[in-house]
């Protein structure tokens, strides 16, 4: 009750401590990828010591069947997550923002066909999609996997970005820019692109945490990536060699708490941008 009525009387404050809290969350994880192996240089594919060992000074994530330490394993994750959902979420992101724009700006036919087919994916169950694009290949580096997310991620961002273009282009200032003989290329890259950019960013930050929660499904049923490690390769090994039910802890719980972590605080980054460009949302 009284965090529901700090939120009315500060509507504003509370928006601003809730991207804080994102940032600072999503910065600490970032750090811990990447900035971490200068501090715990191990590498995360050696045996470097016992099998299953719980944490230890040596060892403070402990290790895996293999001997493999865990820590070690944990930044890996991070950065191969990361990389997976910035590459996806850009793919994405590209394909669904080309495809509202021209089928926004353009209407009649160009409308229709373009929103025929973000309809046909739309309605494909997506998990699908990669699973079956994922099986026909043998070997899969961050990179593909990214591909075959980025591929199937895209429609609601095109629907998205044309309900906001078909809005748009009806403005004054489209039919000035008109009048002054520029060409539809110019129009939509100097007057409506602006005017969408802030959406853009926060479909791009809810693509990131939809595609780190697509790789880790994917790897939980064999079809994740076959060369580097991610968050979601640490608990596909952890679940094959029942880590769960063996009271192995220390091997599934670290990288699914990050996971989560992870993807939490993007939907907040996100949520508190939207309050943030929208005063309505918040209040104001």
């Amino acid at each position: 009750m009284l965090r529901g009525l700090y939120k009315v009387l500060n509507p504003e404050l509370f928006t601003i401590k809730k991207l804080d809290a994102s940032v600072a969350v999503l910065s600490a994880i970032i750090l811990t990828g990447f900035v971490g192996p200068w501090i715990y240089p191990v590498d995360p594919r050696a045996v470097v010591g016992p099998l299953e060992t719980p944490p230890t000074a040596a060892f403070p994530l402990g290790t895996d069947a293999y001997g493999k330490d865990i820590l070690a394993q944990l930044m890996s994750g991070i950065r191969g997550s990361l990389q997976i959902g910035v590459t996806a979420a850009a793919i994405a992101l590209l394909i669904g923002v080309m495809v509202g724009l021209v089928a926004g700006y353009k209407g009649r036919l160009t409308e229709s066909l373009l929103m025929m087919l973000t309809d046909i994916v739309l309605l494909l169950p997506s998990i699908l999609l990669m699973i079956l694009i994922a099986a026909y290949f043998k070997w899969r580096d961050p990179l593909l996997v990214s591909i075959i997310i980025g591929v199937t991620s895209w429609p609601w961002v095109a629907r998205a970005v044309r309900s906001q273009t078909l809005s748009l282009k009806s403005r004054e200032f489209v039919y000035l820019s008109k009048m002054a003989g520029y060409r539809d290329l110019q129009i939509v890259v100097r007057d409506i692109l602006p005017n969408i950019a802030s959406y853009i960013f926060m479909a791009y930050v809810l693509l990131m945490s939809g595609a780190m929660i697509a790789e880790t499904g994917l790897s939980m049923i064999g079809l994740g990536v076959t060369q580097g490690v991610t968050l979601g390769s640490i608990l596909f090994w952890a679940q094959v060699l029942e880590a769960v039910r063996r009271g192995l802890w220390w091997w599934f719980i670290p990288p699914g708490a990050v996971l989560v972590a992870l993807a939490a605080s993007l939907l907040m980054l996100a949520t508190a941008l939207d309050e943030y460009f929208n005063p309505r949302l918040r209040g104001g």
